[in-house]
């Protein structure tokens, strides 16, 4: 496996670029339609850098990891399929069900993986309940109450022509996912609500999502940026989850201890199991080396995008939507 990346704006880009690099696989080259971002990037990394997608797409890589601002999502991997390959998308894995089901199309017409990457089912807790839910009957889920917080990362999330939206287009996603990941129910209709701490801003960082099940299960979500600037970038991912026989809750991003410095007024998170990241690139990893199905395929982010669109319509007709 060798990897070309299309896009360093998004910050999981270090991550997931330790983790390729901890796995040792080579990093052909950089794009980014910010040069000057590029060149930070590729500097700091000693990695070869590239003034056009195209050059890119012409070294030897076989997989493109696409983390640009969420518009460019699509047209980046639409290039990637196009010269024969495997794309693992930053999520959301695009701003429209329609760009998704193209990007998937796409994908199956060249005979290439679409990977998203979604690292929360990948966490120790998210694991632990899949196995749970399978190995004992706890009845069929009735309500879930979630949450996903943060603080406002600011630079392009704010910037709706990159980002699409704010808190509600960057935080749904996550807890959408996992609901899909865990219990596979199909929305009906979606209600949500969007607003702004300061007038200012140019997306919303406050939203509320309720959505109704064709199973009959009942869901709320709140996706705000409501945490101070001294707290860790993401706050949770809770799911309470009401069974008939049982009830549960769960912070997806794993079990932790909060460390808080009056010196250097910060709180750090420090988690006490297996980073997701790591553990979802693994799974990617060993998906390209061995032939294997994507772990979160394009119709799992499909399902999300599905969510978050009709979510962000709800809200601003302030009207329930019918999936």
């Amino acid at each position: 496996m060798k990897v070309g990346i299309l896009g360093v704006a998004h910050m999981h880009v270090q991550s997931y670029f330790r983790e390729l690099k901890r796995a040792n696989i080579e990093i052909t080259g950089v794009y980014d339609h910010c040069e000057v971002a590029a060149k930070e990037f590729c500097n700091d990394k000693k990695i070869p850098w590239f003034l056009t997608v195209a050059e890119v797409l012409a070294t030897d890589c076989d997989t493109i990891l696409v983390c640009s601002e969420n518009v460019f999502h699509k047209e980046l991997a639409l290039q990637a399929f196009k010269a024969k390959k495997h794309v693992i998308v930053e999520k959301p894995m695009a701003l429209s069900v329609a760009d998704g089901e193209m990007m998937i199309q796409a994908a199956k017409k060249n005979q290439v993986k679409l990977m998203v990457a979604h690292p929360v089912r990948f966490s120790q807790p998210v694991q632990d309940l899949k196995r749970i839910i399978a190995e004992r009957d706890y009845g069929p889920v009735l309500a879930i109450n979630s949450s996903n917080h943060g603080k406002n990362p600011g630079d392009w999330f704010v910037d709706p022509a990159l980002s699409g939206g704010g808190a509600l287009i960057d935080h749904t996603v996550h807890i959408s996912d996992l609901v899909n990941y865990l219990f596979k129910i199909t929305p009906e209709k979606i209600s949500a609500f969007i607003g702004k701490s300061d007038a200012k801003l140019a997306v919303e960082d406050i939203g509320l999502v309720n959505i109704q099940f064709k199973e009959k299960t009942i869901m709320s979500l709140d996706t705000s940026w409501n945490r101070p600037m001294i707290y860790p970038i993401w706050g949770d991912a809770i799911l309470e989850v009401v069974f008939e026989k049982g009830y549960i809750i769960i912070d997806g991003f794993g079990r932790k201890m909060q460390v808080y410095s009056d010196n250097q007024q910060k709180i750090k998170d420090v988690y006490y199991e297996d980073d997701m990241d790591h553990l979802m690139m693994q799974a990617f990893i060993e998906a390209i080396e061995n032939d294997l199905p994507a772990p979160v395929s394009g119709e799992d982010g499909l399902y999300t995008v599905l969510i978050t669109q009709m979510a962000f319509e709800a809200a601003q007709k302030k009207q329930p939507i019918t999936v």
